[in-house]
This record gives structure tokens, C-alpha cells and sequence, in this order.
């Protein structure tokens, strides 16, 4: 009970310690699909009029898929959603996204509201989940989330289960063939459903006459104590529930002689539910639009206020209740009656993080057979994409799935909507922490490396600082208020080495690295930076328009910014900057004739120096004793279940594309030479691909590197890993303050 107790103060604290935002003007509104929810909206809008300035105004619709639609299309903002109605808002084309979700106090020791959907079994028996074909099943009713859709779905994505998809007729009749009887009341009164199929999902209920096989307490094995009671009385074999369904049914002693059935195929005590489930299921959570920052911040400000004036602990509690309401003349308006506070959600969330993979993926099952098709490469910026889509222009291998960041590419890969591609060191950390694994490394050394793809060993590159001969002014040691050009934040050699050096140095300190570089440089162009920050000064945004005006794409963190890249933070120093973060090649790939672009027409290497650590200068060409790290090469990403079949596509890719491709004629992988821009889709010195042959993320950056990227995130992650981090289910306290 002490960490219930704990979180409640501290959710009392934090709204005790937050600044007010009753001066601040906030108009939101929410939608209701009642009159009686409708009149308690309007109640608490009136009850937050006489303690804030936010106008709540209450919009009455017909019901929840009407509230989806009316705040897609911008005639409402925000309403509080289940989990399948979150899966519902969240896809396409509404792309709605959960904001915060519900507490309800009863998991103190994890602060979630979880519930768990299970598969329960008497102990006498030996089957698992694997080999329920054949056997009797209980359900709460068709179309139940926790006791049909959940385990239907898993079931079709284990592959245990066979349905082409709707062609095939409905998963229903599937489901019938598959059990040899069952109970799943609701299924008699499904008109599209055929006889046949219908009296066997119905054959196990209990119900007399007109209420046999029905959705209603008049058929004894409804809902989710009728399936239990279902298996209990030993009518059935299996029942898929509520992991609360069997605790609460059964004494400590009765629960011996019950197991639940996992997804691996074991089988485990009823109370080992967090780790042998079909799926969690998450809480019920407040949605809004995606990508309005100020909508969801009027949102947050809203549940802040109402939570801290009539929450459990509301300072004006006597006057309206938040949660529970008995005064309310509808169950659970808004709000559910048994909610005790509100969590926020991480910042990138979205229903995919929110809902988790198990859930999601059932779901999408459910709808039909999963799509397979070929690989998709995810490219960010239109450059990329132009080549990318030269590279199988039949589109029978691959598709090419644009994206605007290398953060929303590696969510991509993340949740299935793309499989694979190239990252720099800095972002396979993330990539990493997000659950991707490399899976082929750039090699940029001209050996016999790539003639032996079975050779152990990796790519690596050396980040280098470089300045033009005619600024004698700068070294290492004298950045303050320089002029930089970085790669891009979070990029390897232009911002993660740079910059922890300065971190270790001492000369930035303090939580927020990018706002302290910020104010260490003078002004930068750090592609990928907070736009208006000076680290976004010097960039250019798209090719032909001035330095410094506002235009398009100006500090993106993708080949649309003229300045992104190692040629770009190079053509960066070149026009105007002190010192650019770069790779070793960089000077040499565009100095010297080796770039005929206009800008670097008339370069010679020889204009330029290395910065050294000792505070010293040396020639680009001595890169190998003059540089500031040594890092991994950059490495192509997927999801460890696809790793095969990216190294597979890609090996035979380069074969025909490589740098000593048979069709390199057509299309080359590693040049960037005819596309609007340079280091597209891979960086331009790769000479090969080879595979990695290390387990995880961590050991393929190395320790040394590791360390360096864990010190820059040791304050806190990025936005991209926070939201791949947080679990819905063991939420952290600092998330209750909203």
C-alpha cells in the first residue's frame, strides 16, 4: 500500500508544484456520444470557468466512430477511447494518437492499468496453444476484444489458425471449423454468418430458448465469468478471458488446477500472466490529432487543471468530481468512474506504442491475411527517394517508403510499415534502443575485403575537424562562438564525437546538449537542430535560395537541406563556416576535381587543415594520426526477424549494383553521381557491404563508442528511444505529471 500512497503524493506534489496555468486562455473540445455525458461536460466546463480560463465545450454525437471522424476533420479535439477504439482512431485514414492514458490504482506496484488477455486451461490437461485445433473453446461473445478479436487474431498470426482473409468468407466460419464445438454467444444472431457454422460456435452455451447463444446474462456463459464458468464446469477445454476473470473466481488452493496456455507453446501458473498472455491490453486513453503540437498541449493543459482542482486529491473537489462521479446520471462520462489519475504519454507515441505489438499485430489479422510483398527501404527526402526509386524500377523486389527524419524511418521499421535502411553510428545506438539490429556494415576500403564476404571484420571511418588554411585562428581549443557545420545532430562525425568531447571537456555541461551547444557555438548549421535555434543559423534549406533568408526545408535533417550530410557540412565550411565535422574523405571526395559541382569546382585540398587533438594542424591526408575518433561504419538496420532476408536482398543486390556490379551500368548502389545530392541511401566511399557478425547494437558500435552515445543520453533519452522505451504497463511516476 506505501507505493500506492507514494504515487498519490507525488501526483498531489506535482500539481501542487506546477505552474499555473489558470491565466492562460485554453479553448478545447471534447466530444460525447450521449445527452446525459453531454450535461456532466458541461457541468465540469462551467465548474473550470470559476477557477481557470479554459473554455470546454462539449460536442454531442451519434457515437465513438462519429467522435473519430469529427476530430480528424477538425470539428472536435479530443475524447477518451478503449484499446480496440484506439487501434480504430489511430490507423489510417483517421491517424488519431493517444495523448494520456487512465490510472486506476489497483497495480500499485507497476502504476499501470493493464488488464492481460489469457488462454486458460485445467491443469489435467496437456495440451498448449499450439495444438488447440480440435478442441472446445469458451468465449465471452463475438467480437469481444479480450475473449474473440485478441486471441482469434493471435492465433491467425501464430499461423495456428488458417484464413486467406474475407475472400475466404468470415473468420467466423474459420474459427468454427478450427474448434471442434464452442460458445460464443452473439454468433446466432450474425445474419451473414451461415447455419452450419453458427450452431457450432453455439453448440457449448447453456441458454434455454430464445436465450440460448445470446449477449445477454440470460445465457450463462456470457461474457467473461460465463466463459470461465464455461471451462469450470468442464463443458469446454479453453477459455479465453480477463487474467482477472480466473483470480477473482477462484480461491488460492482452486487456481492449482488451472494453467494458462502461452504463445511460445509452454504452459504457466495462473498468476505468471505478465509473461504468458495472448496480449496486453492497455487502458483507456485520451486521443487527439496527430502532429497539432498545440492542440495536444491544450489537451495536457486541460487534464492538468480538471486533475488538480477535481481529482481524487482536487483542491475544489466538493464541487465536481473528476472520476466517479455518483451525481452522474451516465456510467463513466467522459472518464471511467474507477480512473484515479492520468498519465501522460511520451511525446512520439502513437497507437502502435500505445496498443504494443501484441495487440496490434492480432488485430491486423484479423482483418485479413498479412500482406507480403517485397522489402521496403525506407528513404528520407525527396533526393533519396528519386533514387531509391531507381533501384527497382519494377518494384517486383523493392518499394521505396519516403519519410521526412531518420527518427520517423526507424519507427517505421519498428512497427512493420518499412524494413530496412542505412544509419549512421549515432542512430543505430537509437535504432538499437528501439529494438533493430544491424545487418550489413559499409565497407570503405578498397581490398580484398569484398572479394571474401566470409572475411570478420568491419567498416570503419575516422571523424575529422576541418578548417580552411587561411583561418589560422581556429583549434580545438578555442570553438567557443565559432562558426560550425555539423553533419547533422546526433549524426557520428558531426555532432555525437564533436560534441562529447565537449561534454568530457566540461565546456558544455548540463542536461540539454543541443541548447548548450546552441550557446557554446556561435552561429551553426546543425541539420536535424530545433528550427529558430542559432544551431540552424548558417543552414541554407534548399539549393538556390541565399544564405540566411527563410525558405523550404531550411535546417531538415535529410538531403533537403543543402548543408546535411558530410558534402554538405563541408560545402557549409566552404561558404562561410569556421570549422566543419566530417569524415576523414570528405575534403578529398570534393576538392581536387573529384566534385564538378559549381560550388567545388575550383577547391584544392590543399586549402584545407585537420584540427588535431594536441591543439595542433596537419593535411587532410593525415587523417590517420590527425582525427578525433576512429568509429564504426555506417550499417543497414532492420527488425531481427527480417535480418536474413535484408542481408539475403541486399547481397544479391550488389552483385548486380555493386561497386563492381554486373549491371553497375544501370544503377549503381554507392553513388550518388546524377541525383540532387550526395551519400544518398549509402554513403558514396562504400565500396561493399559485408555482414555483421555481431549480436546487438551495443557490440557492434564497441564499447569505447558506446559509452561516449550512454554519457550524451545519460540525462535522459531522445524522444524516439523514450517512446520505444516506455511500457504502458509499468509506467514510471515522472509521466503522472502532466
Amino acid at each position: 500500500m506505501a507505493n500506492g500512497k507514494s504515487l498519490l503524493f507525488f501526483i498531489a506534489f506535482a500539481a501542487a508544484q506546477a505552474v499555473s496555468d489558470g491565466d492562460k486562455t485554453v479553448a478545447l473540445r471534447w466530444c460525447v456520444t450521449s445527452q446525459p455525458e453531454k450535461a456532466w461536460c458541461v457541468q465540469l466546463g462551467q465548474a473550470l470557468r470559476l477557477h481557470t480560463r479554459i473554455q470546454l465545450n462539449c460536442v454531442q454525437l451519434n457515437g465513438i466512430l462519429d467522435c473519430i471522424k469529427a476530430i480528424k476533420d477538425k470539428k472536435a479535439d479530443a475524447v477518451t477511447l478503449g484499446s480496440e477504439d484506439i487501434y480504430l482512431a489511430g490507423r489510417h485514414p483517421h491517424k488519431l494518437t493517444p495523448i494520456a492514458g487512465e490510472y486506476d490504482g489497483k497495480n500499485q506496484q507497476d502504476h499501470s492499468s493493464c488488464s492481460y488477455a489469457v488462454s486458460v486451461a485445467k491443469t489435467t490437461t496437456s495440451f498448449n496453444l499450439k495444438s488447440l485445433r480440435g478442441k472446445k473453446s469458451c468465449h465471452p461473445g463475438v467480437g469481444k476484444t479480450i475473449g474473440w478479436d485478441l486471441p482469434i487474431g493471435a492465433l491467425l498470426q501464430l499461423g495456428f489458425l488458417k484464413w486467406s482473409g474475407p475472400t475466404e468468407g468470415r473468420v467466423e466460419k474459420a474459427v468454427s471449423r478450427f474448434f471442434s464445438g464452442s460458445c460464443a454467444p452473439g454468433a446466432k444472431t450474425m445474419t451473414a454468418l451461415d447455419q452450419q457454422s453458427s450452431n457450432k460456435l453455439c453448440s457449448l452455451c447453456k441458454g434455454t430458448g430464445n436465450h440460448h447463444c445470446t449477449t445477454s446474462t440470460r445465457e450463462p456463459y456470457f461474457n467473461l465469468a460465463g466463459a470461465f464458468k464455461c471451462l469450470a464446469d468442464e463443458v469446454g477445454q479453453v477459455a479465453f478471458v480477463k487474467h482477472s476473470t480466473v483470480l477473482a473466481r477462484t480461491t488460492e488452493l482452486e487456481r492449482r488446477n488451472y494453467r494458462l496456455l502461452c504463445r511460445d507453446g509452454n504452459r504457466a501458473r495462473v498468476s505468471r500472466y505478465k509473461t504468458c498472455n495472448i496480449a496486453p491490453v492497455s487502458p483507456h486513453a485520451v486521443v487527439g490529432r496527430s502532429g497539432e503540437k498545440e492542440t495536444k498541449d491544450a489537451i495536457l493543459t486541460f487534464l492538468k487543471q480538471a486533475q488538480k482542482l477535481f481529482g481524487k486529491d482536487g483542491e475544489h473537489k466538493s464541487e465536481f468530481r473528476l472520476f466517479g462521479d455518483k451525481r452522474s446520471q451516465v456510467n463513466n462520462p467522459m472518464f471511467r468512474d474507477s480512473t484515479q489519475a492520468l498519465f501522460r504519454l511520451p511525446p512520439l507515441s502513437d497507437y502502435h506504442s500505445y496498443l504494443g505489438p501484441k495487440f496490434v499485430r492480432a488485430l491486423e489479422h484479423l482483418s485479413g491475411k498479412e500482406k507480403t510483398g517485397p522489402l521496403r527501404w525506407c528513404c528520407i527526402g525527396d533526393a533519396e527517394r528519386q533514387k531509391c526509386d531507381a533501384w527497382d524500377p519494377s518494384k517486383r523486389k523493392l518499394l521505396c517508403v519516403g519519410a521526412t527524419s531518420i527518427e520517423s524511418c526507424i519507427w517505421k521499421i519498428k512497427i512493420k510499415e518499412a524494413d530496412a535502411m542505412t544509419l549512421d553510428g549515432g542512430y543505430v545506438y537509437a535504432a538499437g534502443k528501439c529494438g533493430l539490429v544491424p545487418v550489413m556494415s559499409e565497407y570503405y576500403n578498397s581490398d580484398k575485403t569484398c572479394k571474401n564476404p566470409k572475411a570478420n571484420t568491419s567498416g570503419s571511418y575516422r571523424a575529422v575537424a576541418v578548417v580552411k588554411k587561411s583561418n589560422p585562428g581556429v583549434s580545438l581549443r578555442n570553438l567557443a562562438g565559432k562558426k560550425t557545420c555539423h553533419t547533422g545532430v546526433n549524426r557520428t562525425a558531426g555532432w555525437i564525437i564533436p560534441v562529447g568531447r565537449l561534454v568530457s571537456s566540461g565546456d558544455i555541461g548540463g542536461c540539454d546538449v543541443v541548447g548548450d551547444a546552441a550557446a557554446f557555438f556561435g552561429s551553426s548549421c546543425a541539420p536535424g537542430a530545433p528550427k529558430g535555434s542559432s544551431l540552424c543559423q548558417l543552414c541554407a534549406g534548399e539549393a538556390g535560395q541565399s544564405v540566411g533568408t527563410r525558405r523550404a526545408h531550411k535546417c531538415d535533417g535529410n538531403a533537403n537541406e543543402r548543408y546535411f550530410g558530410y558534402t554538405g557540412a563541408f560545402r557549409c565550411l566552404v561558404e562561410g563556416g569556421d570549422v566543419a565535422f566530417v569524415k576523414d574523405k570528405t575534403v578529398l571526395e570534393n576538392t581536387d576535381g573529384a566534385n564538378r559541382a559549381s560550388w567545388a569546382q575550383n577547391l584544392r585540398s590543399s586549402d584545407f587543415n585537420l584540427l588535431c587533438p594536441d591543439g595542433s594542424r596537419a593535411p587532410v591526408g593525415r587523417h590517420s594520426s590527425c582525427h578525433l575518433a576512429t568509429v564504426p561504419g555506417h550499417a543497414v538496420v532492420s527488425r531481427p526477424a527480417m535480418k536474413r532476408a535484408v542481408r539475403h536482398f541486399l547481397e544479391a543486390s550488389q552483385k548486380d549494383f555493386g561497386s563492381s556490379g554486373k549491371k553497375i551500368e544501370i544503377f549503381s548502389m554507392f553513388s550518388s553521381n546524377g541525383y540532387k545530392g550526395r551519400d544518398l541511401l549509402f554513403k558514396d566511399s562504400t565500396q561493399c557491404l559485408i555482414p555483421v557478425q555481431s549480436n546487438g547494437y551495443r557490440q557492434f558500435l564497441g564499447e569505447k563508442y558506446v559509452k561516449v552515445l550512454d554519457s550524451l543520453s545519460a540525462c535522459g533519452p531522445s524522444e524516439l528511444v523514450e517512446t520505444c522505451e516506455f511500457d504502458v504497463c509499468k509506467v514510471s511516476k515522472k509521466y503522472f505529471n502532466l
